[in-house]
């Protein structure tokens, strides 16, 4: 996906996006529209799996007639099922801005465009525009759909999803992290029970990225019997995915200092494995356990099925001391360094801002520095490149680059923002203190008859 361009959705006024690199970052204050951003993102990379889905339904309506079903073209049921996502992740479009625009360039030929426009239906009814080589691509996937469909969905399914990925120029899988995640950590074993007891249209009132987020990690939670030592061992052992070893124990290490325990799933029963055989229930651990927990569990996962993906990850700092803020941008860079993974991260912190740029300076210097010397202070595995990230500040509205190519880093005056307000604050508390000071001793010169006026 190489650009999305979007005016007026909700705190959004302006943002033009570019994504070809392999780490973006969006900061500034709450509300400005971070996450507003990300849900775009998401929106649009999640639609290749909409065409899929919305292609198997075709495939097996096919043969149904027309007096059982509405018969819909496949174009059709597509948008249908965008204008569905849409309103499942950014609301009622009653509320929003009739100017609001949306679109996505995924290649030279293939773009979306989403607006609002009145008619017979709502006044702010979803229109979609596909671009000519889109239309023509959907109307060649509907041309596949024959008698004997159904009987050979399998393998249908998987040359469409090819094809599909091939056009898009896109096969990694989208995962998106949202804040908010200590809430489902801490409903832990509830979660299943919730979940299916809920209907269709229950789960349609969901924010869908936090569904999304919530059925990964119900899928997930088996997978974590083991000790990810365990897990790496059985994966060489046992099957014939290609991993890199010293990578995974690398992140097996890095998420023991972050969590200060592991992870495991048994009997049911989320848990953090302190030492031994001594355990805490996650419902007990700490907020900031509970929190960070499935950012790792997640990324580690990907990484050890060698699966190629593109993670949105929302305020990874949350409930965190500084220092497991520094250890989880070290693994998320790790994770984005395999070779496989790019990363879109939204972030209010200076210690994940920071350690950013440190990452950024090891890689500059490893040009011209001794390398022994240098991995002794940051592996290696972390350097990352100037050339590979972008940074964005949104703020009133508007979005702009906070990079600074001279620097090759985050520009100081993102990191250092709030820390130069809580500075200047201090020091005119210092002049005022030292100006009452001053008029104290004036008056007990005064007292002293030693003033001369």
């Amino acid at each position: 996906m190489k650009k999305i361009v979007i005016d007026r959705l909700g705190p959004v006024s302006h943002c033009e996006l570019e994504l070809t690199n392999d780490v973006t970052i969006f900061t500034g204050p709450q509300a400005s529209g971070k996450s507003t951003i990300a849900k775009c993102v998401f929106f649009f990379r999640n639609i290749r799996n909409m065409i899929l889905a919305q292609f198997q339904k075709q495939c097996l309506n096919y043969k149904v007639s027309s007096d059982e079903v509405i018969k819909l073209s496949l174009k059709n049921r597509i948008e249908r099922e965008i204008r569905s996502n849409f309103l499942q992740i950014f609301g009622t479009t009653w509320h929003m801005d009739l100017f609001l625009s949306m679109v996505c360039t995924y290649t030279e030929n293939v773009r979306i465009e989403v607006s609002l426009k009145e008619n017979e239906i709502s006044p702010n009814y979803i229109w979609l525009e596909f671009s000519e080589d889109l239309t023509d691509f959907i109307q060649t996937l509907e041309a596949m759909i024959e008698d004997d469909a159904v009987s050979r969905l399998r393998g249908l399914l998987t040359d469409v999803r090819e094809k599909i990925n091939t056009f898009f120029e896109d096969n990694a899988e989208i995962v998106y992290i949202p804040a908010g995640r200590s809430m489902i950590t801490l409903l832990g074993t509830q979660l299943n029970y919730i979940y299916g007891l809920m209907d269709d249209a229950q789960k349609r009132t969901m924010d869908y990225c936090t569904q999304n987020y919530l059925e990964r990690i119900l899928q997930l939670k088996p997978e974590f019997s083991y000790s990810p030592a365990q897990m790496i061992q059985n994966t060489l052992l046992l099957t014939d995915t290609k991993v890199n070893r010293k990578l995974l124990l690398t992140a097996s290490e890095l998420m023991r200092s972050v969590l200060q325990g592991e992870y495991r799933y048994v009997d049911g029963e989320e848990r953090l494995q302190i030492a031994g055989d001594r355990y805490v229930k996650i419902n007990f651990a700490s907020s900031g356990q509970q929190e960070v927990v499935w950012i790792l569990n997640v990324i580690f996962y990907y990484l050890l099925q060698n699966k190629k993906a593109y993670f949105i990850i929302e305020e990874p700092e949350s409930h965190l001391f500084p220092n497991a803020q520094k250890l989880i941008t070290e693994f998320i860079i790790l994770a984005k360094n395999s070779g496989r993974n790019q990363i879109f991260l939204t972030t209010h912190s200076p210690y994940i801002l920071g350690t950013i740029n440190n990452l950024l300076y090891a890689g500059r210097i490893s040009r011209f520095v001794d390398h022994r010397e240098l991995q002794e202070i940051i592996p290696g595995d972390r350097w990352l490149m100037f050339s590979e990230i972008t940074a964005y500040y949104i703020g009133h509205g508007q979005v702009s680059d906070c990079t600074d190519a001279d620097f090759e880093a985050i520009e100081n005056e993102v990191i250092d923002g709030a820390s130069e307000e809580i500075n200047s604050d201090f020091e005119k508390m210092v002049s005022l203190k030292e100006k009452a000071m001053g008029k104290e001793e004036e008056t007990y010169a005064a007292d002293n008859g030693s003033v001369t006026v």
